[in-house]
């Protein structure tokens, strides 16, 4: 399970518990975050996903299956790429919410916007309580790590390549703007059909419908199905 920009290993919390009966739900641990918060932060988004990759050794040798949110998404992605590029077990299914196909990134350069303008951008994606953003003292301890996250994804540069054989589900919130074929275009990366659905909610519907979520990563990830 992959975060989003500025989460930590901790951020899929309730999912995780939500899922063990189901699943062994393995999250990630970045430096400068959470227990690692001494090291520090990843700038690019590659050595994002190396190090994700580093953590992984040693849990893949049953069938498994990816979840990403935003940041996330292009996480598993980039990995995919790179178990498909070593002759490795792709995973069985992915399930990709909220995040356009990397064909269509670009750069929205959030990353050097000022404080203030920063953490109005995060008021709109409501993905961060207003108990930290009304609180100067919180801000200059989240701002760094959420800004650096983001200076990550707004630098990735998407190349093209073979897709891989691994079947997505994309789902995005209805008051997100971005328009479908940015999300459709995920086929791009997938040499199998996907399945596209748009949710109600903002950026962080995921956790205002998160029994539709969990139902869904049940279906679409039970292996098997």
């Amino acid at each position: 399970m992959f975060s989003f920009g500025g989460g930590n290993a901790a951020s899929y919390l309730k999912l995780t518990e939500a899922l063990e009966p189901d699943f062994r739900c393995v999250t990630f641990e970045m430096p400068g975050k959470g227990s690692r918060i001494k090291e520090p932060l990843l700038r690019n988004l590659h050595q994002i996903a190396e190090e994700h990759y580093r953590q992984m050794q040693g849990q893949l040798d049953g069938p498994f299956a990816f979840y990403g949110h935003s940041m996330g998404c292009y996480v598993a992605h980039l990995l995919m790429r790179r178990l498909r590029d070593e002759g490795k077990p792709l995973p069985y299914g992915a399930v990709l919410t909220s995040k356009v196909a990397p064909a269509h990134h670009f750069d929205k350069k959030r990353s050097i916007l000022t404080d203030a303008e920063f953490t109005e951008k995060l008021r709109e994606l409501h993905g961060m309580p207003e108990a930290i953003l009304n609180n100067p003292e919180l801000l200059r301890i989240f701002l760094p790590m959420v800004r650096n996250d983001f200076y990550a994804i707004d630098t990735f540069r998407h190349r093209l390549a073979e897709p891989y054989a691994v079947p997505l589900s994309v789902l995005c919130g209805t008051e997100e703007q971005v328009p479908d074929v940015q999300l459709t275009d995920w086929q791009l990366e997938s040499s199998i059909p996907i399945e596209f659905q748009r949710r109600p909610g903002h950026h962080f519907w995921i956790f205002e419908d998160m029994d539709w979520l969990l139902n869904h990563l049940k279906k679409r990830l039970s292996y098997g199905n």
